[in-house]
């Protein structure tokens, strides 16, 4: 049986990622996925996420999404394959936003050129949106789009190029430790490596159940929204309405302009931000329905009227959810050699090329210098690791 130097387990963004670092780095590495790659039924799809830096979520995110964008640019360049559109990014809500005073605080702490903006600044640069009097927003420009399935194909481009090996429709049955190794059963086979990565998004408290009690999964629904004829909506940016009160955000992505001509981004594409629907990812999300178009398509017609045309296509999306909204990222309580990714909540596609590094400097030597540390479990687990 040959001896892998790392496993990944996993093949959507952050999986990829690992696959890309580790063959920088000389390994020997094995991937492994139980569908294909950015498949629909998980969560890296749906042809386009945004990236941002002035992060409301948390301060400490801002010197890993700075990373993030500088390895989206390089994969690229390496790859040849435009994967960033920076067309800005929007954020808004009433006059005591958090979404707007958080990510100025953290555009303050980390020195990130962004414009904050009053109603009137707001209704005379995005005409689009109907706001409330006293509305409230933030603008940077150094944001955008990252189209998902294409930066997932070109990092395997380039691993695979390097030597890596992917399976796919390979279902991981269980992980054992074995020394100073790992021993991986699948339907298909037994492998060994020195270290596994896990980056299983809603599978990944099947695979390490140490997690389980930490995540749940939902199902989202994501739709693409032609604008009304008469519309000119080719300045649109990546925007989010703060709707307070702990309901779920509005946001919204402009439409691509490298979409092909039977690809929904060639519309805007709207969605709420959080949902209670509880779902197993092995018997997979309900498609969307007029019970979930209704009330997103009524939203977004109050705040954008003139946006809110023709229906083009509605999918579905898994978000793994933490307690806290934040990711876990550690090395696994139960075996020593195996370390993950898990609960990104609906906001981690932005920052898989970093944590796909920071996975295989875990792999490699067991530490990294990136700054993961607040992404740690023990943070519910009363600091016991």
């Amino acid at each position: 049986m040959p001896l892998w130097d790392i496993v990944v387990i996993g093949l959507g963004a952050v999986g990829a990622a690992a696959m890309r670092t580790a063959t920088e780095r000389g390994a020997r590495v094995l991937g492994l996925d139980l569908s294909t790659p950015a498949h629909d039924r998980a969560s890296s799809h749906g042809h386009c996420r945004i990236f941002r830096h002035a992060y409301f979520e948390h301060a400490d995110y801002v010197p890993l999404l700075r990373a993030s964008t500088k390895r989206f640019e390089s994969l690229e360049r390496e790859a040849n394959v435009p994967l960033l559109h920076r067309c800005g990014v929007l954020l808004f809500g009433e006059r005591d936003s958090t979404v707007v005073a958080r990510s100025l605080a953290a555009a303050q702490r980390h020195g990130l050129p962004v414009e904050p903006l009053d109603h009137a600044q707001l209704a005379a640069r995005f005409p689009w949106f109907q706001l409330q009097e006293g509305a409230v927003g933030v603008f940077e420009a150094d944001a955008g789009l990252v189209r998902p399935e294409a930066a997932i194909d070109a990092a395997l481009r380039l691993a695979t190029a390097r030597g890596a090996e992917v399976r796919t429709h390979t279902r991981v049955l269980a992980l054992r430790n074995d020394g100073d190794a790992v021993v991986i059963s699948t339907d298909r086979s037994t492998e060994r490596a020195r270290a596994v990565v896990v980056a299983a998004g809603a599978w990944a408290q099947k695979l390490l159940p140490e997690l389980a009690p930490l995540l749940r999964v939902t199902r989202q629904v994501q739709t693409w929204i032609q604008p009304q004829p008469t519309t000119d909506a080719r300045n649109l940016p990546c925007w989010l309405q703060d709707l307070g009160d702990g309901t779920p955000s509005l946001y919204g992505i402009p439409s691509d302009p490298l979409a092909g001509p039977t690809s929904p981004a060639r519309a805007p594409k709207v969605a709420f931000h959080g949902s209670e629907i509880v779902v197993d990812p092995d018997l997979g999300a309900a498609p969307p329905d007029e019970r979930d178009l209704a009330p997103l398509r009524a939203a977004y017609e109050r705040l954008a009227p003139s946006l809110c045309g023709r229906h083009e296509a509605a999918a579905t999306c898994l978000y793994t959810m933490t307690k806290d909204q934040d990711f876990v990222v550690s090395t696994s309580r139960e075996h020593p050699r195996v370390h993950f990714a898990a609960g990104l909540s609906g906001h981690g596609f932005k920052l898989s090329p970093v944590l796909g590094d920071a996975l295989v400097d875990l792999a490699l030597s067991g530490k990294t210098e990136l700054p993961i540390g607040f992404l740690s479990p023990a943070r519910f687990l009363g600091g016991a690791q």
